[in-house]
């Protein structure tokens, strides 16, 4: 089974909205053994209803997590450790998988030997016309921010005890940070060149959020972090 981690939250009065496209594409898929684990950081009950009024549709485990409200990668982690399936696929709110066949693609793109992949990835303003294909690819200077493999949702991975987390303490590098931890502990991700998932870009995308003195901290954090010295 696949484990989608999902974490929500009102997202500016649109969280509803975006989670409907996500149960209409998961409605969809031809591989169906799968459970959606939303960990929901919402202050009503919105996202909670709308969960409720799919449970005869799709099977969704709903958290609510009161903890550390605004906190993307602990909202994250949260449904993780919440996640029953061997692999587990980080999918997030405002982005959606491409097709029918996406989570079909994922599964059978690991083998015996795969700990983690990375596939192809559209993007997309609206929801309906999309733009720039991207392939991803490792690079050594990841955790510089030279990120080259894009948001975490074109990712999955094998689901065990020891599973690497997110780090809660940053925002702007938390991305690049796991590539580069995932990378330390399993080797390369293996690439999928089918595209699954679509990105979406809007004005309340959280890189458009995050002030120039955190991302600027956090870039010396990863310096400071991974930049040996002699």
């Amino acid at each position: 089974m696949i484990s989608l981690s999902m974490p929500t939250y009102e997202t500016f009065g649109q969280g509803c909205e975006l989670l409907e496209v996500h149960f209409a594409k998961l409605l969809q898929q031809t591989y169906k053994d799968f459970e959606i684990v939303i960990s929901d950081h919402s202050k009503d009950d919105a996202i909670r209803n709308l969960c409720e009024s799919y449970q005869d549709k799709l099977p969704i485990r709903y958290f609510h997590n009161p903890d550390k409200r605004g906190n993307l990668s602990h909202n994250t982690n949260n449904a993780i450790k919440h996640c029953k399936g061997d692999l587990i696929k980080i999918l997030f709110q405002d982005d959606f998988l491409w097709n029918e066949t996406s989570l079909e693609t994922i599964v059978n793109a690991f083998e015996e030997d795969t700990h983690w992949i990375v596939t192809a990835c559209e993007h997309t303003y609206d929801g309906v016309n999309f733009h720039r294909t991207l392939i991803p690819a490792y690079n050594d200077e990841i955790y510089l921010g030279k990120n080259t493999i894009g948001n975490p949702s074109v990712m999955a991975f094998r689901n065990s005890d020891d599973k690497i987390l997110l780090d809660e303490s940053l925002t702007w590098m938390v991305d690049v940070d796991y590539y580069k931890k995932m990378f330390d502990r399993f080797g390369l991700p293996k690439v999928v060149p089918e595209i699954t998932v679509v990105i979406r870009q809007w004005s309340k995308q959280l890189t458009h959020l995050i002030p120039s003195k955190i991302k600027e901290k956090e870039g010396r954090m990863m310096r400071k972090r991974y930049v040996k010295t002699s």
